[in-house]
């Protein structure tokens, strides 16, 4: 069964440029406690994104000292040549859209790389999923506020330029609710991206087949590079270690897999559901990692590392791992 997966990708993935695993990068979000920073496991991540710096009302910010449980992973990751991002704290509305007067904006600018040395972070991300207009509530986001979103990520950049900059983005749903439904048009420029705006985006691919299907990833990966033209090298595709129960387009509950992997110990990695809750599996994470680098993506952004299960022998991201490596072995 499990090989199935790989037919079609044989056919399809020759339309796309061939890469390799090396300098491959896996993003992991941790917004977990202090007792399981023990559970990261730093050879299976390349970036951390955790914590936040202090946000003042007039823009700027300062390193947060009281925030020792990211010190801790920052001490960590450098221990293990890993880097840190942390997430963005900056109303981007008012930075980039309100920003009449210019002060909020340049305040948070002028105060980021200070901010950075002082708590030892490598980098910053965006987590930015609009609302600003009516129609990016829906997932269409028009492109003259795609060019200022792009614009101020490079102002970021320009302002830290030894450091990582990188942004989240949505999905054209292609089944609810998997995505925006509506999200036809990019949330960053294109052209200003790969010319090297800022370093890379993390794609919110989070689907939930219930058989072994990567069709939605592939669909992701069509059209983020024939459609919206992005460089697949700067793009890590998105996988989800959380589920979705949702009932008529409403998002009734999101469990984690950490937090029901104990209900199926030791899951077969063929099998997709769980105490009746559909996840991303171990073969489907594998099918997934080797896609990913086969396609040219730069990178895999499973969302989050502490939504997986280090427990059960059930963690997910060692097959999404051995797939990125599959040709190594």
């Amino acid at each position: 069964m499990f090989l199935k997966v790989f037919l079609k990708f044989i056919v399809f993935a020759s339309t796309f440029i061939f890469s390799n695993s090396e300098d491959f990068r896996v993003i992991g979000w941790y917004n977990g406690d202090q007792a399981g920073i023990s559970n990261i496991p730093w050879e299976k991540y390349t970036h951390i994104v955790t914590g936040f710096p202090v946000q003042f009302p007039n823009g700027s910010i300062a390193c947060n000292h009281n925030d020792t449980m990211t010190q801790t992973i920052v001490e960590l990751a450098h221990e293990n040549n890993r880097v840190v991002q942390w997430r963005n704290s900056v109303d981007v509305i008012q930075a980039v859209f309100n920003n009449s007067a210019g002060e909020y904006r340049e305040n948070f600018l002028n105060s980021l790389l200070g901010a950075m040395d002082d708590c030892n972070i490598d980098g910053i991300e965006f987590d930015f999923e609009w609302h600003y207009q009516f129609l990016d509530t829906i997932g269409i986001v028009l492109p003259k506020y795609a060019d200022m979103y792009t614009d101020f990520l490079a102002d970021v950049k320009s302002h830290i330029p030894n450091r990582i900059v990188s942004a989240d983005i949505g999905m054209w749903g292609n089944g609810l609710p998997d995505g925006y439904p509506l999200g036809i048009l990019p949330w960053i420029n294109a052209t200003k991206f790969n010319a090297g705006a800022f370093d890379f985006v993390n794609s919110m691919s989070y689907h939930h087949p219930k058989n072994l299907s990567i069709d939605k990833w592939f669909v992701d990966a069509v059209i983020m590079e024939k459609l919206w033209k992005f460089n697949l090298s700067k793009v890590n595709l998105g996988l989800p270690y959380f589920s979705v129960n949702s009932s008529f387009f409403k998002i009734n509950s999101e469990p984690t897999w950490a937090n029901y992997s104990h209900y199926c110990p030791n899951i077969p990695e063929e099998q997709n559901i769980c105490n009746g809750i559909t996840f991303v599996g171990k073969a489907l994470n594998y099918a997934i990692g080797y896609s990913a680098v086969e396609l040219g993506f730069g990178g895999v952004f499973p969302w989050t590392l502490n939504y997986d299960s280090f427990e059960h022998n059930n963690t997910l991201v060692d097959y999404l791992y051995n797939g990125i490596h599959r040709n190594e072995k």
